[in-house]
């Protein structure tokens, strides 16, 4: 079958749900009458970070309190397929649905119920004195900004490198009272924290004397690894991505040690509570990570992290530490939106008064292009609260390689072909490099107009492009992205005639027998391993769907290779496909390393940071009195003005001077 762009069916946009690590959008390309599709926008489109909302088929169930604690499990059981984890003090279970109903149907079914308050489903949120002897301290901008120019900065918009002298958070003047925040333990509700690090070991919280899980049952064996795993579901929560560590040393950092850096505070008390697996993580892990952290003695928590829907379970938990005293400080999200009309991002949006949310701001203090944040007419219904340094923060991470072939030509990868071969030459449009099957005929009807027929693919073709990376050995995370169009025939709502496979392996030959990366078909509800047309419409990748390649974590080997799988039937010729924005990143732990990240996720620990020198230095003090010190000594900022609901950029010399200390506390000035 031959067609052409006046034969094809108009576009339909389909917005799929999608799985936790199997992140896609299924769209047809083409549209009666369009001229050409904007490549740019489409890319645009791919890579403004959607993720999975939720987990397919999986729902929490808050039950009333009428129903005793031992009639959870059961009452849960006559409403699901299988129950999973119980929370006592928050009275809900999880569970998964029967196969044969969608979400609507099972939530609508389960809230029918009379013993049941509310039910959702497992929503997903993924992933902001003289100087200490910290040989690395003159990076930390936010700490002191003194205009410093910094080297291979990774946030360069605004012509924000260097910044401007003074706008910092004035931690130095803070210091001048206290740097220690060891009467607060500071609960980092995150994707671990690699605890080992030279610059974070001596400042963990130790929960080897004892520790309680969400529900104030003692663990066996304690928590001797310094807090608990709700992703993996033991008391080991390492780091295997970075991220958590990261924020982690912004907070507490060993200071005036003379290794690496400092955190805002020099002494601290850090808990690890994991609750972001690779790919994210739901919304009764954070639940249970809040349980955790408040009944283990946390009195700052800070979650940098968000999604776009509203939990119950999340919010309660978030009242359960309101009722014990505990401040949360979360991201507002970087999706550079504003919060008052389409945007959505909790739990930054949750009205919780122990709550505040914080924006990211640059070098010169203006607000960062990333940053969400909220203009909202009534300026205490502001979901983002306060600015913070959240561009270029330099911090603890890991051994990390990335890897992006749209910048390259492609022609470095190899092929293995029966029938005919992807083409060996690649496209580029708009400067956007792509890998071609038969040739650019299908690109330029797609995205130039500059073609109005397509080259099909010879029958019986089985080929395979692929490239072997370079990781890190012992990587714990090894993600991929890309962008596919698939146009081939499809035989039934389970397999294609012709189609497009994505293949990986941890050896460095051709991925052929090796795993198959099964992804979400949104036009289908189901998860497909061969990508291929569906009635007239092209199936159509994204670059947001990330996928965590398994079989290359963890192994002493350095190879991980991946592929792209082109086969054809014995009748009926297609036009095959393309792939771009290939995008492969590996992690691995390290007890040495240090980079600069950015991200509303990076101006919520410093923000947090400052808290808990509020909190330690005047033990007395409130949630409410925290938040009430953090405005008081807050300085207005244009770029805040009107985007947050009190105008101001953290400031931690303002906020902690002349605080009123409690009685039998002395402050030894450093």
């Amino acid at each position: 079958m031959n067609f052409n762009k006046k034969s094809i069916s108009k576009i339909l946009i389909v917005a799929s749900m999608l799985a936790a690590t199997n992140i896609l959008i299924s769209e047809p390309v083409w549209n009666l009458g369009q001229t050409k599709l904007d490549i740019e926008a489409l890319r645009a489109k791919s890579n403004a970070g959607k993720k999975i909302p939720y987990l397919p088929g999986e729902v929490v169930i808050t039950f009333k309190k009428s129903v005793p604690d031992s009639e959870l499990v059961h009452q849960t059981s006559k409403l699901a397929a299988s129950t999973g984890v119980l929370n006592l003090k928050g009275h809900f279970t999880t569970a998964k649905l029967f196969g044969s109903e969608t979400m609507e149907e099972g939530l609508a079914r389960i809230k029918k119920d009379p013993n049941v308050e509310s039910v959702e489903p497992r929503y997903l949120y993924y992933k902001q004195a003289s100087a200490p002897n910290d040989p690395e301290f003159g990076r930390l901008w936010g700490l002191n900004n003194t205009g410093q120019n910094l080297a291979s900065p990774s946030y360069t918009a605004n012509s924000s490198n260097p910044g401007t002298s003074g706008k910092d958070m004035n931690v130095l003047g803070a210091w001048d009272v206290t740097t220690s925040c060891n009467n607060t333990i500071v609960a980092v509700l995150d994707t671990g924290v690699t605890y080992t690090h030279e610059d974070l070991v001596g400042n963990m919280w130790d929960g080897s004397g004892g520790c309680v899980n969400q529900n104030g049952t003692a663990i066996g064996g304690g928590c001797p690894n310094h807090g608990y795993d709700f992703a993996s579901g033991d008391n080991n929560p390492r780091d295997e991505e970075g991220h958590g560590t990261h924020v982690a040393m912004t907070i507490g950092a060993v200071g005036n040690n003379n290794v690496g850096i400092s955190g805002v505070c020099q002494t601290a008390k850090i808990m690890a509570v994991r609750v972001l697996g690779l790919g994210g993580g739901t919304n009764d892990n954070i639940a249970n990570g809040i349980y955790f952290a408040v009944r283990n003695g946390a009195k700052v928590i800070n979650m940098s992290l968000g999604g776009p829907s509203f939990s119950s379970a999340i919010n309660s938990a978030i009242e359960f530490a309101r009722t014990n005293d505990v401040l949360v400080v979360v991201a507002a999200g970087n999706d550079g939106l504003n919060l008052s009309g389409t945007g959505a991002a909790y739990p930054c949006e949750n009205t919780n008064a122990n709550v505040i949310c914080i924006s990211a701001l640059d070098q010169k203090h203006a607000l960062a292009n990333f940053s969400n944040y909220d203009t909202n007419a009534t300026v205490a219904s502001r979901a983002a609260d306060f600015g913070a340094p959240g561009t270029n923060i330099y911090s603890g991470y890991g051994t990390e390689v990335s890897y992006n072939e749209n910048a390259t030509s492609y022609s470095d990868w190899s092929y293995s072909t029966s029938g005919t071969a992807w083409a060996s030459s690649t496209c580029t449009l708009s400067n956007y490099k792509m890998l071609v099957t038969a040739d650019c005929t299908l690109a330029n009807v797609l995205f130039d107009g500059s073609a109005n027929t397509m080259t099909t693919m010879a029958l019986s073709t089985n080929s395979i492009v692929y490239k072997n990376f370079t990781i890190p050995t012992g990587a714990t995370n090894v993600s991929l992205s890309h962008f596919i169009v698939s146009v081939g025939e499809r035989q039934n709502s389970t397999t294609c005639y012709d189609y497009i496979q994505a293949k990986y392996s941890a050896t460095s030959g051709s991925p052929a027998a090796g795993t198959t990366l099964t992804m979400y078909d949104g036009n289908l509800g189901t998860f497909q391993s061969q990508l291929c047309r569906n009635g007239g419409s092209a199936f159509v990748s994204d670059s947001a769907d990330t996928k965590i390649l398994t079989n290359c974590i963890g192994g002493a080997g350095t190879n991980c290779t991946v592929g792209y799988r082109l086969v054809t039937d014995t009748s009926g010729a297609y036009q095959g496909g393309l792939v771009g924005d290939v995008f492969l990143t590996a992690w691995a732990p390290s007890t040495t390393a240090y980079t600069n990240l950015n991200g509303t996720s990076m101006a919520t620990p410093n923000v947090a940071g400052v808290a808990a020198l509020i909190r330690s230095y005047n033990q007395s003090f409130t949630y409410a009195d925290v938040i009430t010190k953090l405005i008081e000594g807050g300085v207005a900022e244009t770029a805040l003005a009107g985007t947050t609901q009190y105008g101001k950029a953290i400031n931690a010399n303002a906020s902690i001077k002349h605080l009123k200390q409690v009685t039998g506390v002395t402050a030894a000035l450093q």
